[in-house]
């Protein structure tokens, strides 16, 4: 039997594998934009934690990690306007 949440388990790790290749392939090459592009995998990632821990009996978890998803997301912008 399937779970219920299996493709927000499937993004979680596809986006935290997808930050991890571009984050080596950034800091081998020295690209700026890709370090910004594997920040936003990485909230994707934590995004996708805090959707399962709230669709569970995790609401408190979800919502730190929602929030540390947000600032990820805001920061990296930041990031990316500056450069």
């Amino acid at each position: 039997m399937r779970n219920v949440y299996e493709k927000y388990i499937r993004l979680e790790f596809v986006t935290l594998g997808l930050a991890i290749v571009t984050g080596i392939i950034a800091i081998m090459q020295g690209y700026v934009i890709m370090m910004t592009g594997s920040l936003y995998f990485i909230a994707a990632s934590l995004f996708c934690e805090g959707v399962l821990h709230t669709s569970t009996n995790n609401a408190q978890d979800g919502i730190k990690q929602l929030i540390k998803a947000g600032m990820v997301a805001i920061l990296s912008t930041i990031m990316l306007f500056q450069l």
